[in-house]
């Protein structure tokens, strides 16, 4: 008796997070530095730089929307408009979204969009024994994700006095559940998925902005605020603790890999409008458009939020990341296996993707300064 198609597809994605799991290795205490051993300096130089890249983040001051809409026989469940978090809340949405879909009578699903959230949409679909085309504009390394610092903390996501408590919780569920699927990457090399030290720098002393986070602190292992004469560096606060940093290069292309290998297809594919989409032959569409919704559906509370990226040669040894909102404006860095990541750039409203000169040099030397700010001690 042969295997329905359906069951071989989710023992091929059953079997791949099973390697995947299987291959982690909790590394010796050793390998992961106490919070307090020493800051080894960035070269924040630019001699140093790789590339500069600008990406544009969907923005949506109520929070991203996730819900189901009907056309005729058609259905559409929408998952954008995650703002800087498409990387960190892939998975959380992603399971969310397939929950819509349990009561579909079709088994065939259409996803839009091959970033973050459409491709691991697709993934979880597949794992649920739909048969599942993935159609994208652009494919990786060619997405907004691929432009994403993708440390894994949840941010520019919402505004706080504009949603209400339901999405609060929903946003606390799908948080909570793409931080699990993380965790289950850690440390595998396919995935790019790794635990750093990280650091919250504050000239300010403790406010508002360290409150408990809505998705919880426990997700962030071994939080402490050191203040006043206690915090290093001279700074009036210094927040630190464990978190995820995920290299968006190697978890694309592994989610791809994991998707043709269950069956899945992904194809180039350019829509211009909801009636565009109405043309496939899937009646159930998952809409992971990002910015492009914008177009697709008129969403007018769907903004981007640029950002720049500098990139510097990598340092092996650097094993932290941090954020330090400093007089000249947001700066953070977060080690890759194949570059430094510096960034901190935020300009709503602003569609243009190329890099601006003076954002790079506002990072470099900011980064710089805050290297030699570190090592003094």
């Amino acid at each position: 008796m042969m295997t329905p198609p359906s069951l071989n597809r989710r023992k091929i994605i059953a079997g791949a997070a099973a390697a995947a799991a299987a291959s982690v290795r909790v590394p010796p205490a050793s390998a992961i530095a106490p919070m307090d051993a020493p800051l080894n300096p960035v070269l924040s130089t630019p001699g140093r730089v790789i590339r500069t890249v600008a990406g544009l983040r969907p923005y949506r001051a109520q929070g991203f929307r996730l819900e189901l809409e009907r056309f005729g026989r058609r259905r559409v469940i929408h998952n954008y408009g995650h703002g800087g978090c498409g990387v960190t809340m892939s998975w959380g949405c992603a399971e969310l979204a397939a929950d819509l879909a349990a009561d579909a009578r079709t088994r065939r699903a259409a996803v839009i969009g091959a970033g973050a959230l459409g491709l691991a949409t697709a993934h979880v679909l597949l794992a649920r024994g739909f048969d599942v085309t993935v159609y994208a504009k652009d494919l990786p390394p060619y997405t907004t994700s691929n432009v994403a610092a993708a440390f894994w903390q949840p941010a520019s996501l919402f505004s706080r006095s504009a949603v209400d408590d339901a999405f609060v919780a929903t946003f606390r569920r799908a948080a909570r559940i793409a931080h699990r699927r993380f965790q289950a990457l850690a440390n595998d090399p396919r995935y790019g998925v790794f635990w750093i030290r990280s650091f919250h720098f504050s000239d300010r002393p403790r406010g508002s902005w360290r409150t408990p986070r809505p998705e919880g602190d426990d997700l962030y292992p071994g939080r402490i605020a050191l203040e006043g004469d206690d915090a290093p560096w001279g700074f009036a606060m210094v927040d630190q603790y464990h978190s995820l940093m995920i290299d968006p290069d190697r978890f694309l292309r592994a989610l791809m890999a994991d998707i043709h290998r269950a069956g899945g297809r992904i194809e180039t594919r350019l829509f211009s409008s909801a009636d565009d989409l109405f043309r496939l032959d899937e009646k159930l569409i998952f809409n992971c458009a990002g910015l492009g919704a914008k177009a697709l559906f008129d969403d007018e509370a769907l903004t981007p939020i640029r950002g720049d990226l500098t990139m510097l040669l990598p340092q092996p040894e650097i094993d932290y990341g941090y954020v330090y909102p400093s007089e000249s404006g947001m700066l953070y860095m977060f080690p890759r296996k194949g570059a430094l990541v510096l960034g901190g750039s935020h300009a709503p409203g602003e569609w243009s993707t190329a890099p601006d000169p003076a954002e790079t040099a506002r990072m470099l030397a900011g980064h710089a300064a805050l290297a030699a700010r570190l090592a003094s001690g």
